[in-house]
């Protein structure tokens, strides 16, 4: 919702670089969110309504998945992670618990004042700037892992379902020691990726090392992106949706 989570798009012109000063500057280090049940037509009228006029506190932030149809004042939505709203389907809601019950949107304040039942524990809520981080980490993983296939099959065959785990990490593997550093992820961003990369600021890149480091002893070897192998098709799953919408932006 509204309040420390903001997102001004108009602030970030396509192109322009999105650092973690920015991301610090957007949303506070120690803000947090809940992941609460809601019902479609809840989650509808919650967004109509703090959209039916200027920008106020509690004012719902979304992302691409969601569309509405602005023919309607309010607009109505439409869809929900990419797919047709379901009314009756209970969605799973990140958002600030605070702005739940305090007045700031009417319907959903009397819905979850009735069934408080429904709100998290305070142990349960997530912070949003690790929360970004790791979608982050994920979404670069993805990346240098499309990377390393393009390199690969520079090199040899390599089949779309193979996994060539040893090949990857000889890609990554700059100093030859079986292993894949903090420093050499944040190589690979800028030599493979080709993003640019401030040598000062490893912080994304130390995210992904997580990220990729499965066993979580701190080492990325081959048996972690050998993980990937099964689970890279999960994360380009996860994120379908998004994908697509990368592809028709790229069309239009």
């Amino acid at each position: 919702m509204g309040g420390n989570i903001r997102g001004n798009r108009d602030a970030y012109p396509r192109g322009s670089f999105f650092s973690l000063e920015a991301l610090e500057a957007e949303v506070k280090s120690d803000e947090v969110v809940g992941i609460v049940p809601m019902p479609g037509w809840l989650l509808a009228a919650g967004v109509e309504a703090s959209h039916s006029g200027e920008p106020i506190p509690g004012w719902m932030q979304y992302d691409q998945g969601v569309g509405q149809d602005d023919s309607f004042r309010p607009p109505k939505v439409t869809h929900v992670a990419g797919k047709p709203l379901d009314v009756d389907r209970t969605y799973r809601v990140a958002t600030k618990i605070s702005d739940l019950t305090n007045g700031q949107i009417q319907c959903w304040t009397e819905y979850y004042s009735e069934n408080r039942h429904l709100l998290p524990p305070k142990g349960a809520y997530i912070n949003i700037q690790s929360e970004l981080m790791t979608y982050f980490a994920r979404n670069l993983w993805r990346k240098i892992w499309e990377a390393t296939s393009k390199v690969i099959r520079e090199e040899c065959t390599l089949d779309d379902d193979a996994c060539a785990a040893e090949a990857r990490l000889d890609v990554l593997d700059k100093s030859g020691d079986g292993t894949v550093t903090v420093d050499e992820l944040q190589d690979a961003l800028r030599d493979l990726v080709g993003y640019s990369v401030d040598e000062r600021e490893q912080s994304l890149a130390q995210f992904v090392h997580s990220f990729v480091d499965s066993t979580g002893d701190g080492i990325v070897r081959v048996d972690d992106i050998e993980t990937f192998c099964e689970e890279i098709n999960d994360v380009y799953e996860r994120d379908s949706w998004r994908l697509a919408s990368q592809k028709l932006e790229k069309q239009i």
